[in-house]
């Protein structure tokens, strides 16, 4: 059962030797009456450490301070649940890597002036992503019409999902189109409408009920193959570098708190998708996307989310009948819904970089490093984590689980042998 959660630029860090270097004394504090403005000099610390409090009441200064709030929780449980030194460590970057996704897709995200900004990078793969792919946000509201052109490109698959006014914590889809309905001309070219008013175009989105944001993700098969999906947005009848409102108090508040529960739902993940998984690892559960919600998933995918758990000297054969559809990807994560080292290791595979056995079953072999399969696997040092099936396309939703068979490592070529039937 999946519990009730809502939902991806290299973050550096450069640490600065602070303490061997001099430190000012606080200016002096102006005489009462004194003409001294608040824009004239550092603040002074009141005795007790705190800082004089003008701006306090601002809206975005309590809502910062819930993000601190919730930042030190979610520190906390990842130090709890971590089962080891390298997850507690890995954990410490996850936070780092989610506040930072959620700054740029939330928190800088301006409906005034939409941009479509990257939520996983190169190397932040976090929140469940599939390193095959390609994720874009775009945070808008119901005061602006826009419109969305674009190219598909030749990805096996591109979905915008639109998602309404966020209802109890969560936000509805009130549209989706794909790469099979977005009607693109013979060159790839399409456009998208999200507007108040009926517009004459197959692609256009009623958003008198609200509009939220819009997620939009990129499935690939070969890297080096395929030409991305390209896209941008635009406020209708806006001319170029025409004057828009400043951001105001409560309009960064927003963002804050925006932000805030975009951080405490990647973070929290572990525990509230599936974690049952973990009380009986080397096994598969089924969500389609209705289980899960628009805001985080995608209408045309079945999911399989999966536990894994492997020592050293072992290794897991998975096993499953391939589906007819038109993409699939499996994925190695860590505790925490992080991609393992996918850039560096073979940590996922597409339709693109897997064979069938002679059986016609679909299989991978998990474990640490290297296995004589053609689909192996690469658990990057993780004894236990999550894996994700995602099929695209039209299917049963009652498709079969895959299984998981746990063997010593010494034992991989004669069960492959067993399980292929003799058939070579």
């Amino acid at each position: 059962m999946i519990r009730e959660a809502s939902l991806l630029c290299v973050v550096v860090l450069l640490a600065a030797a602070c303490a061997t270097l001099p430190v000012e004394e606080p200016a002096e504090e102006p005489a009462e009456g004194s003409a001294k403005g608040p824009a004239e000099g550092p603040v002074k610390a009141q005795a007790g450490g705190e800082p004089v409090g003008r701006y306090r009441d601002l809206a975005s200064v309590r809502a910062f301070e819930q993000l601190r709030s919730t930042i030190d929780a979610q520190f906390e449980i990842v130090l709890a649940d971590a089962q080891t030194e390298r997850e507690a460590a890995e954990g410490m970057r996850v936070l780092l890597r989610a506040l930072a996704m959620v700054t740029d897709t939330t928190l800088d995200g301006n409906p005034k002036a939409p941009h479509f900004a990257r939520m996983d990078t190169q190397v932040r793969k976090v929140g469940g992503d599939n390193p095959d792919g390609e994720y874009d946000h775009v945070t808008l509201d119901n005061t602006w019409d826009y419109v969305i052109h674009g190219n598909v490109g030749t990805v096996k698959h591109v979905g915008f999902t639109i998602l309404g006014s966020r209802q109890n914590g969560r936000s509805p889809a009130i549209g989706y189109l794909n790469e099979r309905t977005l009607g693109a001309d013979q060159n790839g070219d399409f456009e998208i409408y999200l507007t108040k008013q009926p517009v004459d175009h197959p692609n256009w989105i009623d958003t008198r009920g609200g509009i939220s944001s819009i997620l939009v993700r990129q499935y690939i098969g070969d890297r080096d193959a395929e030409v991305l999906a390209t896209y941008d947005i635009e406020v209708v009848g806006r001319e170029p570098y025409e004057d828009i409102p400043y951001s105001t108090d409560a309009e960064i508040a927003k963002g804050i708190a925006s932000a805030a529960y975009g951080f405490r739902f990647i973070t929290m993940m572990h525990r509230t998708i599936m974690p049952e998984l973990f009380e009986r690892p080397n096994t598969f559960n089924r969500a389609n996307s209705g289980d899960l919600g628009a805001d985080i998933s995608s209408k045309d995918n079945l999911y399989m989310f999966g536990s894994y758990q492997v020592d050293e000297d072992e290794a897991l054969i998975i096993e499953t009948d391939p589906l007819d559809v038109r993409y699939w990807n499996l994925a190695v994560e860590s505790r925490w819904h992080e991609s393992v080292d996918y850039l560096s290791r073979r940590t996922h595979r597409s339709l693109d970089h897997a064979v069938l056995d002679s059986d016609g079953k679909l299989r991978f072999v998990l474990a640490h490093g290297r296995t004589p399969h053609p689909n192996w696997l690469d658990t990057g040092g993780h004894r236990e984590g999550f894996l994700t099936f995602r099929w695209v396309g039209e299917r049963e939703d009652d498709t079969p689980l895959p299984e998981i068979i746990r063997i010593k490592r010494s034992e991989v070529a004669r069960v492959l042998d067993e399980r292929r039937g003799g058939m070579r």
